[in-house]
């Protein structure tokens, strides 16, 4: 995440871990009430000037706190805390206390009459980034209630009560190069609430800055045009004539130069739907319809034009076939 930079720095601190008992007779001449020594020495070439050494040892609720100053790229600090697992994290600030740089929070477990050595790697102070979704101009600018603003993994949320309130947050990231997208929500964060899958993008987090992004929803003109059709008029003198091999259905063209071909219906029964005979429609005006030995005694026929954009006209008259 971090890469290569001459401004990057390693802290090496030394964790001498006492405590005493009853029993117990302590092996350091720091203390006998369970001190924690923490020496440091910073190097690196172009870092901004740090002034002192903010340490914080914490386990749940219980935070110890202290602060030394660092001089010539060098601190030392002595905190008195109890035996047990604790979690150490160094922050380095600047003569107006900004923070520029900071360790991960490390687990130790401070024993007694026992030492460690603990070395930390500090990485630049986390970027503060501030994030503004501009849906002004969004056709759903009034249902877009929530957002999801993903870096890489990490996912973070945003909700506002109404459409009237801006869809804004601040989060803060160590610095680096970020995977990024945001999702809009209407009023819940079930998928079938998402108003669209969202963009991925790259953006740089620098050091020892603020981040405005200033993001608008992806969208894509659509041109939209069309024509008035009317259904085509229905065929006229639909015949039927009997044959050996079935019945021959014959009909008059439909004069209009929309028609690229016909369909043609037949009806078993009055209980039943016309069902379509031809799938892909006719050019021409005749039609064979093979029947075996079970057809119905009596078949209703109707035949209907088609137009270029696949509309079906308006059915003929019936005829009835009996055989």
């Amino acid at each position: 995440m971090y890469g290569e930079n001459p401004r990057r720095l390693v802290l090496l601190v030394m964790l001498i871990l006492y405590a005493t008992t009853a029993a117990c007779t302590p092996s350091s001449p720091l203390t006998a009430k369970a001190p924690l020594m923490v020496l440091g020495t910073l190097s690196g070439t172009g870092m901004p000037e740090v002034v002192e050494a903010h340490i914080v040892i914490s386990r749940g609720k219980h935070v110890v706190e202290e602060t030394v100053p660092v001089i010539n790229n060098e601190f030392t600090a002595t905190v008195q805390v109890p035996v047990g697992e604790w979690e150490v994290t160094v922050l380095l600030v600047d003569a107006q206390g900004i923070v520029l740089f900071q360790s991960k929070s490390h687990s130790t477990k401070i024993s007694v009459s026992q030492s460690q050595l603990l070395e930390l790697v500090l990485r630049p102070a986390d970027t503060k980034v501030h994030i503004t979704i501009d849906v002004e101009n969004y056709i759903f600018k009034h249902e877009a209630l929530r957002a999801r603003v993903h870096f890489d993994d990490e996912i973070y949320e945003i909700v506002r009560p109404d459409s009237l309130t801006p869809l804004e947050t601040t989060i803060e990231l160590a610095p680096g190069s970020y995977e990024f997208k945001v999702e809009l929500y209407t009023e819940s964060f079930r998928i079938g609430d998402r108003l669209g899958p969202g963009v991925w993008e790259v953006v740089h987090l620098a050091e020892n800055e603020e981040l405005f992004i200033n993001w608008s929803p992806v969208t894509e003109a659509l041109q939209i045009s069309g024509c008035v059709e009317t259904l085509l008029p229905c065929p006229q003198n639909l015949t039927l004539t009997e044959r050996s091999d079935g019945v021959l259905i014959t009909w008059a063209p439909v004069n209009h130069w929309e028609v690229v071909g016909y369909f043609l219906f037949a009806q078993g029964s009055l209980l039943e739907r016309f069902e379509l005979l031809n799938p892909i429609p006719l050019e021409e005006t005749s039609y064979l319809h093979t029947m075996d030995a079970d057809h119905p005694p009596e078949i209703n026929y109707v035949v209907a034009a088609v137009s270029t954009s696949g509309l079906v006209g308006y059915y003929s008259p019936p005829q009835v076939w009996r055989p």
